[in-house]
């Protein structure tokens, strides 16, 4: 779980209805001579979008605080009176994410340190060292003063700390804040040795002020100090971030606390630090070309984070980014049906990155509701207030429900750390899309996943896929054992039980501490350069289990102790040997894949697991329209098109759909691109 493990919590979050908004940042105009009029017009035309939240004041520190001696909060005043009046009410920002330009030529030590020592210029945002007390110090005054002054106001509903975090640093102070956390970790100096191996390369410590950050001018050689580098950066991250929280929780204990996750912060533990949120919240961007199961993946996560709670869709744009390589406009209806999806998968907003599109800036060109245009004549304008119209239809009920999976994939940050090492054998590894590949493979079945820690409890799955899971403990061995013993299906795949929670190897053979439960050991590993392929041929062939398939990236040559092949390879010296094998342990069952099967090998042994389990999607529907469930007092199904042409969808009994209000008998329409929200009928 990391560093800080006690969970504290602020208020709950209730949801009269779906929050609609977006990012709003009203001093980026103050410099304008018709300030005061763009803030009005801001007011009218929220009102006509259905806007009833706003995050204000995330990058605000220098409208706030112009100088260490004064601030400013008499704007902030004036535009928190005029969202109360039109009933809009404000995720409030701490304004922590980016520190004003006075503050960093007071303060220089506050910017932080790259690998190789260079120290960073003031600038841009989330440029300071996480560790730095004079940052920390002069951010939660801030935050003090911000809660003691707005902690009471009508239009406060939640709080949002800082933003996206993920600053790194490898400074002095970092290196003497990083010695401390390795003394509460491991004790003494011995136990540091031991763990790390530090006696090869003639590596060993014999005094604690040795041991610095990793660095690719110094000491890189050594990949358990580079992934304990890693989990401190999370924790110090999490750190700053509790230092904001505590005086939240002190002065406002009734409003909830949370900061926005966004992408897949390699230096932030989401798991570590969910139980820190109050509600957990998300940016999504993805690229235009990206598939929507990779967005259904991200939502999964999110909303896995606390189960049965909802999430909150923080930040998406109306149109376009500004940012990546190739930037094409959303095309209509694309951003009503991606988001949906975000509610379909327990998100119980719809926000938006930003409300009015800066005039200047890195993010000038970054889509917006309101355009440099200025009016709501735009299509934009109007496909947001469109959707706005149509969250107000949502009962509350629906907004109380949750998601129910019985198939969990096995996600961890430190085995992401771990199996993207710079020292493993293969440098194509790439651990979230192969999180990703088996992901897609449920997704298209429509079979709801949780994505779970590997020190969260199993017992609610029939089934939990863990790819790639090279780091596994000795407890979370033995927790896996437990959980095949007692009934359930665990697969895993190829690279994994290669390494302890201290990335030593594991003697023996491998897979470790996973061995007795799969049934098998592992005598070597193929890694396969890039463009090579194998073949995998099923054994013992069935309706749901025959033909052969390519594989890729690795081979595995696997022995059998206990278990059976399903399937050998083709090719090469290791031609008939196992490459997936199956294992009865107790009551359960499990399964490993010693390659990376394509996608036709990959959907075959899903099939297989699907009907041997009977897994089923909530409705039956012809591939390429997503459906989900949504359960509670309200059981409400979630219809999403994503193909191009109309799709026909039977229904098992009448239903209702939300948005029209429109009863279907026995079977219903989906246009393309189309949505239906269908609840019973009687």
């Amino acid at each position: 779980m990391g560093y800080y493990q006690a969970e504290r919590r602020g208020g709950r979050l209730r949801f009269p209805a779906a929050f609609f908004g977006g990012d709003y940042n009203p001093e980026q105009w103050m410099g304008d001579k018709n300030w005061r009029e763009i803030w009005q017009e801001d007011m009218r035309l929220m009102c006509k979008a259905g806007v009833n939240l706003v995050s204000l004041g995330i990058f605000s520190w220098a409208a706030l605080q112009p100088a260490e001696d004064r601030f400013t909060f008499e704007w902030l005043d004036d535009i928190l009176e005029m969202l109360a009046e039109q009933q809009i009410e404000v995720c409030l920002g701490t304004a922590t994410a980016a520190q004003p330009a006075w503050l960093s030529a007071a303060y220089p030590d506050v910017l932080p340190v790259d690998e190789k020592g260079m120290r960073h210029k003031p600038g841009v945002r989330l440029n300071y060292c996480p560790t730095n007390e004079d940052f920390r110090r002069l951010g939660q005054d801030l935050v003090r003063r911000l809660a003691e002054r707005y902690g009471d106001h009508r239009a406060l509903r939640l709080w949002h700390v800082s933003n996206e975090y993920g600053p790194t640093c490898y400074c002095e102070h970092c290196a003497m804040r990083f010695r401390d956390w390795l003394k509460l970790r491991y004790g003494r100096l011995e136990e540091l040795n031991r763990c790390w191996i530090t006696a090869i390369w003639s590596r060993t410590y014999t005094d604690w002020e040795q041991v610095q950050p990793p660095s690719s001018i110094g000491e890189y050689s050594l990949p358990a100090l580079q992934i304990d580098y890693q989990r401190f950066l999370s924790d110090m991250n999490l750190e700053g971030y509790l230092g904001e929280v505590a005086i939240l929780r002190e002065v406002t204990p009734h409003v909830p606390v949370m900061t926005n996750f966004h992408g897949l912060t390699r230096y932030i533990d989401y798991f570590a630090w969910a139980p820190h949120q109050d509600i957990i919240s998300w940016d999504s961007y993805p690229r235009h070309n990206a598939t929507p199961d990779m967005a259904a993946f991200h939502y999964d996560l999110m909303r896995s984070l606390k189960p049965r709670q909802p999430w909150l869709l923080l930040e998406q744009t109306p149109s376009q980014v500004q940012w990546h390589q190739e930037n094409p406009l959303k095309r209509p209806g694309v951003m009503r049906l991606q988001s949906y999806q975000a509610l379909a998968h327990g998100s119980n907003s719809v926000m938006f990155f930003q409300w009015r599109q800066a005039r200047g800036g890195r993010e000038m060109y970054h889509g917006a509701i309101v355009s440099h245009a200025g009016h709501e004549h735009t299509r934009v304008f109007q496909e947001v207030a469109q959707l706005g119209a149509e969250l107000k239809l949502f009962e509350s009920a629906l907004l109380e429900t949750h998601m129910q999976a019985r198939v969990a994939l096995m996600m961890s940050w430190p085995n992401w750390w771990t199996v993207e090492n710079r020292h493993t054998p293969s440098r194509y590894f790439n651990y979230i899309a192969e999180l990703q590949h088996y992901y897609r493979a449920l997704w298209q079945r429509n079979i709801a996943v949780d994505i779970i820690s590997p020190d969260q409890s199993l017992d609610s799955y029939q089934l939990v896929i863990a790819p790639l899971l090279n780091m596994v403990s000795e407890e979370q061995g033995a927790a896996i054992e437990q959980y095949v013993k007692e009934g359930g299906t665990f697969l895993t795949t190829y690279f994994s039980g290669m390494v302890d929670e201290n990335h030593r190897a594991w003697l023996g053979g491998y897979p470790g501490p996973l061995r007795r439960t799969l049934g098998i050991w592992v005598e070597e590993f193929d890694p396969l350069p890039l463009g090579t392929t194998n073949t995998l041929f099923c054994l013992q062939e069935t309706d749901d289990w025959r033909g052969s398939y390519s594989c890729e990236q690795w081979c595995d040559i696997v022995h059998l102790e206990g278990a059976q092949a399903l399937a050998v390879f083709g090719q090469d010296f290791y031609a008939g040997r196992p490459a997936i094998t199956e294992f009865h342990h107790g009551l359960g069952q499990s399964f490993y894949v010693a390659t990376r099967p394509d996608a036709a090998g990959l959907d075959m042994l899903l099939n297989m697991l699907q009907s041997r389990l009977g897994l089923s999607a909530p409705l039956l529907v012809p591939p390429g329209v997503e459906v989900t469930c949504r359960e509670g007092r309200l059981t409400t199904y979630f219809l999403l098109n994503h193909l191009p042409e109309t799709q026909m969808i039977m229904l098992p009994e009448p239903m209702r759909d939300v948005l029209t209000r429109r009863v279907y008998e026995q079977e219903i329409q989906l246009p393309p691109l189309g949505v239906a929200i269908l609840i019973p009928a009687y």
